[in-house]
C-alpha cells in the first residue's frame, strides 16, 4: 500500500480495519520510516479470525432456525452461502497481505519516495491530500449508510413474521458481524484504488514533465526562451538532493544543453522503470485480494439482482426492492473503483511510449538520439498493466466481461427457483 504525506489519512484508516499492521515514523531525514508492528500485526489476525467465526455462526444460526429471515428456500441458502462466504475470503486474504507484504509495502514506498522528489516540481500536495481525503470519504460514508438502511429494513421484516416461540429478531443481529466485514472489504478496495491512483498520476506528471522538457522548446523555436511555468501549486516537502539536481536538469533543459538534455532523460527512464516495477509490487503483493475482490463484486451482483427479482416477483415490500436496487450501485461503483484507477494508470504509462516517438522524430543530436532509442526500447519490453494474481488484466474490459456473466448466471438461479417453486 502507498504510505505518503498526502495518504496518511488512508493509512490509519486501514491501521484501524486491521489491514495496515504497520508503524510509521519519520527519520532525521524528516522522510516517514515503515516499520512492522507487533501489536497490531496481533490485532489485525485476531480481529480477522474473530469476526469470520462469528460471522459463521450467524449464518447457522439463520438457516437452523424454525424461521429463517434470508434462507426460506434451498436456492436462497446457497446463493446466502455464497454471498457471506466471499466476503470473508476478500477480506481475509487483504489482511493477510497487509501482515505478509511488509517487504513488498517498504520497497513500494522507497520508490514513489525517490519518484516525488525528483519530480517534486510537477507535483500538488495540496490536491493530492484532499483526494485521498474524498477517496476515503465517500465510500465509507456509502456502505455506512447501506448497512443501516439494510439492516433497519430487515429488522422490520423480521419482527413481521416473528411467532411467540421464536425471536426472528436475533436472526438479524447474528448478521452484524458480517456487515462489520464489509467496512474492512470497504477500507481494502480504498487501499488498493489509492495506490493503482497515486501510480497513474505520477505517470502523468512524468509525461508532462517529457512534453515540456524535450518537445515544449521544438515547439517554439522562434519565440524568446522563459523560464519553466507550470499551473501547479509546489509545496515543499523535504526535497532530496535528487529533486534540486533534476530541477536544474529540468532548467538546463529548455536551455538548450545537449549533456544536461541526455542526463534528464536517463533520470526519467529510470523513474519509468521504477513505476513498472512498483505496479508488478502491487500486483504480486495484492493479487490474491484483488482476485477476490472482484469475484465479490460478480457473486455479490448476481446475488443482489437475484433477490431483486423475488422481491418484484413477490411485491410484497416496496421499501425491499428499492433497497436490492441500492445494493446492486453499490457494488457496480464497488467495481469501477477497482477497475478505474488501474485502467488509468495503464492508460497513462502507454502514452510515454507515444511521446517518446514523437521526441525521436524531432531530436537531431546523435548522442540524445541514442538515449531516445534507449527509452523507446525499454518501453517496449516492459509491460506495464494491473493483474490479479496473473490471472486477468485490471482494466476495462472485465466490465463488459462481468456484465455478460452476471446475465448468464442470474438466468440460471432463475431457472433453479422456478424449479423448486
Amino acid at each position: 500500500m502507498e504510505i505518503t504525506e498526502p495518504t496518511l489519512c488512508i493509512f490509519y484508516v486501514n491501521k484501524f480495519l486491521a489491514l495496515a499492521p504497520f508503524s510509521v515514523r519519520r527519520n532525521s531525514k524528516g522522510a516517514l520510516d515503515i516499520r512492522r508492528s507487533v501489536m497490531f500485526s496481533v490485532y489485525s489476525g485476531s480481529l480477522c479470525l474473530i469476526m469470520v467465526i462469528l460471522t459463521y455462526q450467524g449464518l447457522l444460526f439463520d438457516a437452523n432456525s424454525q424461521v429463517p429471515v434470508r434462507m426460506k428456500s434451498a436456492t436462497s441458502k446457497v446463493v446466502t452461502a455464497l454471498d457471506v462466504s466471499v466476503v470473508v475470503l476478500a477480506c481475509s486474504a487483504g489482511v493477510g497481505c497487509g501482515l505478509l507484504g511488509y517487504r513488498a509495502t517498504r520497497e513500494l514506498n522507497t520508490r514513489l519516495r525517490k519518484i516525488d522528489d525528483s519530480m517534486h516540481s510537477y507535483s500538488n500536495f495540496k490536491r493530492d491530500r484532499t483526494m485521498a481525503i474524498l477517496m476515503m470519504v465517500l465510500p465509507l460514508t456509502a456502505i455506512t449508510s447501506i448497512l443501516g438502511l439494510d439492516l433497519s429494513t430487515w429488522l422490520r421484516f423480521a419482527i413481521g413474521v416473528r411467532t411467540p416461540q421464536d425471536d426472528t429478531e436475533l436472526n438479524v443481529q447474528w448478521y452484524i458481524p458480517f456487515y462489520s466485514l464489509y467496512f474492512i472489504l470497504t477500507g481494502l478496495q480504498i487501499n488498493f484504488a489509492n495506490t493503482a491512483f497515486g501510480l497513474g498520476r505520477r505517470f502523468r506528471r512524468l509525461n508532462v514533465m517529457l512534453r515540456n522538457s524535450f518537445l515544449k522548446d521544438n515547439n517554439q523555436k522562434d519565440a524568446p526562451m522563459k523560464p519553466p511555468i507550470t499551473t501547479v501549486k509546489v509545496v515543499s516537502q523535504h526535497p532530496l538532493a535528487l529533486h534540486q539536481s533534476l530541477a536544474k536538469l529540468t532548467n538546463d533543459t529548455l536551455q538548450g544543453s545537449g549533456k544536461q538534455k541526455v542526463n534528464l532523460l536517463r533520470l526519467l527512464e529510470e523513474n519509468h522503470e521504477s513505476l513498472g516495477k512498483c505496479m508488478r509490487l502491487v500486483s504480486n503483493s495484492h493479487g490474491f485480494a484483488v482476485l477476490f475482490i472482484l469475484v465479490s463484486c460478480l457473486l455479490h451482483l448476481v446475488a443482489t439482482s437475484y433477490f431483486l427479482f423475488l422481491e418484484l416477483l413477490s411485491k410484497k415490500d416496496s421499501g425491499m426492492v428499492w433497497l436490492q436496487v441500492l445494493w446492486i450501485i453499490f457494488h457496480a461503483l464497488r467495481l469501477i473503483l477497482v477497475v478505474e484507477p488501474c485502467h488509468l494508470a495503464t492508460v497513462e504509462s502507454k502514452k510515454t511510449i507515444q511521446i517518446v516517438c514523437e521526441i525521436e522524430r524531432k531530436i537531431h543530436d546523435p548522442i540524445l538520439a541514442e538515449e531516445v532509442k534507449k527509452f523507446w526500447q525499454q518501453l517496449l519490453v516492459v509491460d506495464v498493466e494491473f493483474s490479479a494474481s496473473g490471472l486477468c488484466r485490471v482494466n476495462r474490459t472485465l466490465l463488459t466481461s462481468f456484465s455478460s456473466a452476471i446475465c448468464t448466471y442470474l438466468v440460471i438461479l432463475i431457472q433453479f427457483q422456478n424449479t423448486n417453486g
